[in-house]
């Protein structure tokens, strides 16, 4: 079967990092670890799982940050995946063999799999209290079982992912998904679940002002969750593109906030000012401060800079939450404590609380799904190849020429 796989040494991710600093294209060109190959079909790892036919496979900004390497190379994260890994986890697919001891899905069924390989995906004798709460992405399993601690389908050796035909999943992972749901719909239901969650760490309350940090998929999600939801807040969305901005109305936000590409921390820091009626204060050295701020923010972009403004942003006493995947990072942390900020983090999806009624982000966001609460249908999906992988890495790292919210692989399209 073809496949994506990424695998680089040291010595190449160093030349590649230099490389990627003159051109971005070497991230994903003859000096990138990522390669097209052939590979045999993924065996069952054992009873309760299944192999599955992939129908689509998303490009999560995870898998982007991994392929240009945006991590810091000491990232503790590299303890929780292996390598050589056919890479993505977002997914739709068809079940295509199913194992001993899978009773509650069969052949032919259409599936998303929640990545997170947790204790039962692991064959554990007693599941960890995480994942006995239903909190499979914390799993504190210290089995491994052939797997990486907490790694995730797309992130280790022994799975597969979604950028190949076949992958491999526990039956744990699975979740149906209904006909009237497309399958350019269904591939969103990993990243939209995942802001679903953040929300759902941190609800708003009546009356709060909101910010949103980022205008890629997950910042999207965001919006929708909360409408979805049932909130009306004010919600005031940062937009790089103007597509992403409209989008973000026609999800429910209040307020796009665009600022340059490229303007400094005083232009930046004014705008915001002005969107939430606080006061610039300038500091040494071009560093900037605001009196004033959002109650509620999301940082869905995850960088040191990012997280810094998202907590100079938010008024005292409020609060923001870290949704992008974050680092390594220089981050300025004085607002933490002289504003009494409260930031808490968002990882992946798991049992929610939804009223009196424990629910999986996956389910609850299928439910809104069918109920009409949720609708996605507005957010372009484009599909490549497995063979167009470079021209697909190439608009995602182009949006302003390339206006895309999610890209797809279709392993199944030759």
């Amino acid at each position: 079967m073809k496949a994506l796989v990424y695998d680089v040494s040291p010595f190449r991710w160093v030349i590649c990092k230099v490389a990627g600093a003159v051109a971005q294209r070497a991230y994903y060109g003859a000096l990138s670890g990522l390669r097209l190959v052939d590979r045999p079909m993924p065996e069952l790892p054992g009873p309760g799982w299944v192999r599955l036919k992939t129908r689509l496979g998303g490009i999560c900004g995870t898998d982007l940050a991994l392929i240009t390497q945006r991590q810091h190379p000491a990232t503790i994260l590299q303890a929780f995946a292996s390598f050589p890994a056919v890479l993505g986890h977002e997914n739709v697919a068809t079940i295509d063999q199913v194992g001993d001891g899978v009773d509650d899905y069969r052949i032919g069924q259409r599936v998303c799999v929640e990545p997170a390989l947790g204790c039962r995906a692991r064959g554990t004798d007693a599941l960890c209290r995480q994942c006995a709460a239903g909190r499979s992405s914390l799993c504190e399993s210290a089995a491994e079982n052939g797997f990486p601690p907490r790694s995730l389908i797309g992130l280790n050796a022994r799975t597969g992912g979604s950028w190949a035909e076949y992958f491999v999943a526990h039956h744990s992972q699975l979740h149906l998904v209904n006909d009237s749901i497309s399958d350019e719909v269904a591939v969103l239901l990993d990243p939209i679940a995942s802001a679903a969650h953040a929300v759902l760490r941190r609800r708003p309350k009546p009356g709060e002002a909101i910010l949103v940090c980022g205008s890629g998929i997950v910042a999207l999600g965001i919006i929708a969750a909360i409408r979805a939801l049932g909130h009306d807040n004010p919600i005031t969305i940062l937009a790089r593109h103007a597509f992403q901005g409209e989008l973000a109305g026609a999800l429910g936000a209040t307020s796009i906030l665009r600022i340059p590409r490229g303007a400094g921390n005083a232009e930046r820091y004014d705008a915001i000012a002005d969107a939430v009626g606080g006061r610039r204060l300038a500091g040494r050295f071009g560093n900037q401060a605001l009196i004033g701020g959002f109650d509620l923010t999301f940082d869905c972009i995850g960088t040191g800079t990012s997280l810094t403004d998202a907590m100079k942003w938010t008024r005292s006493r409020g609060t923001v939450v870290l949704v992008g995947t974050s680092g390594i990072a220089l981050v300025d942390t004085t607002p933490l404590w002289f504003n009494e900020i409260q930031v808490v983090g968002a990882n992946g999806r798991q049992i929610e609380c939804d009223g009196e009624r424990p629910i999986h982000t996956y389910q609850l966001v299928l439910e809104w799904l069918r109920a009409g609460r949720l609708d996605l249908s507005a957010i372009p999906v484009a599909r490549y190849k497995l063979s167009e992988y470079r021209t697909a890495l190439g608009h995602l790292l182009a949006r302003g020429r390339h206006p895309i919210v999610k890209a797809v692989f279709d392993p199944q399209s030759s």
